[in-house]
């Protein structure tokens, strides 16, 4: 290969990227970013407490690998105490017109997260924080886009908020520097998991709104970035530091309007992966509740979330490729052993996939707006070009 290449250039990029990152997990690094989920970016002191690694070298290793590109801390919220009900798709497009269906999705305005998708469905999957009062209209929007022929074939749920689970070495050899499957452990695992339901993924008993539209724009800020200091989100939204800290205090710790917070450090470089999104039907609420309580820490599950009065989750997973089929294989297992009902996949393309933090602009007088009869006209007018 000519070493002046392009592709050379690109190769020789994800190998010096593929080292950085091996290099990146040792067991200090790894004690640190297993604290970081728990405590959060804001409370160094504890984390440096719980490890036993001096507070200097635990800012020290989260700077470094915040500077690689290999961390990035944020916060996941706790939706339906603003008032949004958690919604998931996954629908088809008709050949060739894939860019209406994108173009679609976001019309709703209340997406936090599309990708493209292939398998079962040739099209995109996306998941919503949209109004609770207006869920019935959500619904009537992705059926108008059906008949409209935006649309060919999707599915439609709404979900509890999603869960990220912590990341966990458990699985990792340090010596060697390499990941461990053990599917059979964990497929015990699951065999004998509590059977209680994770409070996390808990079916919300209602929606009230709990934030006003200041503490929506620190959320939103945290979404991005949840190391950013009291005086910088001060600036960013036009308040003074002191009112940020009696917000962050009296607000979103005490109405608990934050779930947890997630790393964006993954267990492995995304190149040598797949990236699924899984639809898992369990025989009943314990096999689901077993499931989850045994996977919530393994390194291939990135998050999951329950369907609505449904034993189903909605389970995202990263994994190496050489280990795709023994996850499908395990997961035949738990069917055979009388858990999973059953369940359907499909691949995600990582670079394609778009998010955005939660839809604050359409947040006035402690209501959401949602304009049905304008997303109406909106809509045909993206049908009119399949046409």
């Amino acid at each position: 290969m000519d070493r002046k290449s392009p592709m050379f250039k690109r190769w020789k990029h994800f190998q010096e990227w593929i080292v950085k990152h091996q290099k990146s997990i040792d067991p200090i690094n790894a004690k640190i970013l297993e604290a970081l989920q728990f405590y959060g970016p804001l409370n160094i002191k504890k984390i440096a407490e719980s490890t036993g690694i001096p507070d200097t070298t635990v800012r020290f290793r989260i700077k470094k690998l915040t500077r690689q590109k290999l961390l990035l801390v944020a916060a996941h919220l706790n939706f339906a105490k603003l008032g949004l009900a958690r919604g998931f798709l996954i629908a088809e497009a008709p050949l060739g017109h894939h860019r209406l269906l994108l173009e679609a999705i976001k019309q709703s305005d209340y997406w936090n997260y599309i990708a493209r998708c292939y398998g079962k469905f040739d099209g995109y999957i996306a998941y919503f924080a949209f109004p609770a009062e207006y869920r019935k209209y959500l619904e009537k929007y992705l059926e108008e886009a059906a008949k409209l022929g935006i649309i060919s074939k999707y599915l439609f749920f709404w979900i509890t908020n999603t869960y990220f689970p912590h990341i966990s070495f458990e699985w990792y050899d340090f010596e060697k520097r390499q990941w461990k499957f053990c599917w059979n452990r964990w497929i015990n695992e699951i065999l004998n998991a509590p059977e209680k339901m994770p409070e996390v993924i808990r079916e919300p008993e209602s929606y009230d709104v709990l934030a006003d539209k200041k503490d929506l724009l620190i959320l939103k800020e945290l979404q991005k970035d949840a190391m950013q200091d009291f005086r910088k989100l001060a600036k960013i939204i036009g308040i003074t530091p002191q009112s940020v800290h009696y917000r962050w205090r009296n607000h979103i710790l005490k109405r608990n309007l934050i779930m947890h917070f997630t790393t964006a450090f993954k267990p492995y470089p995304f190149i040598i992966t797949d990236y699924y999104i899984f639809i898992i039907d369990f025989v009943n609420h314990i096999a689901l509740a077993k499931f989850c309580n045994a996977s919530a820490r393994k390194p291939f599950i990135l998050s999951y979330c329950k369907v609505i009065r449904e034993n189903s989750l909605i389970v995202a997973v990263q994994i190496p490729k050489v280990e795709f089929t023994n996850l499908i294989e395990a997961l035949s297992n738990l069917h055979k052993k009388n858990l999973v009902k059953n369940f359907v996949y499909v691949s995600i393309d990582l670079l394609s996939h778009e998010r955005q933090t939660i839809s604050y602009e359409f947040f006035e007088n402690k209501r959401w707006k949602f304009n049905y009869e304008e997303k109406m006209r909106q809509l045909k007018r993206i049908a009119h070009h399949t046409s």
